[in-house]
């Protein structure tokens, strides 16, 4: 079913996203703060809107994706955000990593408009948004998610179905939790072994064969040795996603030891110049720290 998309946010994971869009026959439309973005995609055939209403009006669908929750309300609201273009029975999927909390405002600031919303964070690379091999945790009414259906087939590997768009997005944060703390677990322990004269590539050979292996440790423990930190998933947006689960936790009453050590630790990574570099470089903050 071909469908008249607009796509707000054409960054690093959009671009990619909207390019399979536009491969699986859908009409797009895009709007990015930067319009050189869009280059690719009208080149291609693709419409370029002036302003995020203009890109959200007159669509079958709406899907935004961008970097936080203060991006996500920049381009939502005022008088020309997608909100403002939203007509009554309009669906607006976003693809952003947002948190729990900024997705129960934007599902009650969509209703209040007569339209639906589905929360639909990502897990996964650009190599995986390039491939549309993403999996994607779709968020919201039954009604809503069969509207956004076509479009997340075109982009995803496997969809995760939830009826409320706070729970999707809790469920991409526990979930990313987890792989943070492995990261910085890996980065941790490499830099113990290199202390007493292990080599990474061996640590990493015989991590896989234990019953700890994961593609992860992998992936990364390979970057670590070549120090290769090109993003791939750059480091402040993983300390973003630790603060959302901060936020949730504080929410929800729960105490998160671990997940306060790592966020620290990133934190620390980004203040020390590497939040544009890949997660995978925090192990250089172990391996260049020294024992008092």
């Amino acid at each position: 079913m071909r469908m008249r998309i607009g796509f707000i946010g054409l960054g690093t994971m959009g671009e990619p996203i909207a390019n399979n869009l536009r491969k699986a026959g859908h009409e797009l439309t895009v709007w990015n703060r930067t319009p050189s973005r869009a280059d690719h995609i009208v080149s291609k055939g693709g419409k370029l809107a002036r302003t995020p209403r203009e890109c959200a009006t007159g669509r079958d669908l709406v899907l935004t994706c961008v970097s936080d929750e203060a991006a996500l309300s920049a381009v939502l609201e005022g008088a020309d955000g997608a909100l403002a273009g939203l007509a009554h029975g309009d669906v607006l999927v976003d693809f952003s990593t947002s948190g729990a909390r900024a997705a129960k405002a934007v599902a009650e600031e969509v209703a209040r408009r007569g339209a639906r919303f589905v929360a639909c964070p990502l897990l996964g690379s650009r190599s995986a948004a390039e491939q549309a091999q993403l999996v994607v945790v779709a968020g919201g009414s039954a009604a809503a998610r069969e509207r956004a259906r076509p479009a997340l087939h075109a982009v995803a590997a496997r969809i995760f179905e939830l009826d409320e768009p706070e729970k999707a997005a809790l469920m991409k944060i526990v979930v990313y939790a987890v792989g943070n703390a492995m990261v910085a677990a890996l980065g941790e322990s490499l830099a113990l072994g290199a202390a007493g004269g292990l080599e990474p590539w061996r640590i990493i050979e015989v991590l896989q064969a234990s019953s700890f292996h994961s593609p992860l440790f992998l992936m990364k423990g390979e970057l670590v040795e070549r120090k290769d930190y090109a993003p791939r998933f750059k480091l402040s947006l993983a300390e973003k996603d630790e603060r959302l689960v901060e936020e949730a936790a504080a929410d929800l009453g729960v105490k998160l030891a671990l997940g306060e050590a790592v966020r620290r630790l990133f934190a620390e990574g980004v203040r020390t110049g590497r939040g544009d570099s890949d997660v995978a470089a925090v192990a250089e903050l172990w391996q260049r720290a020294k024992k008092p």
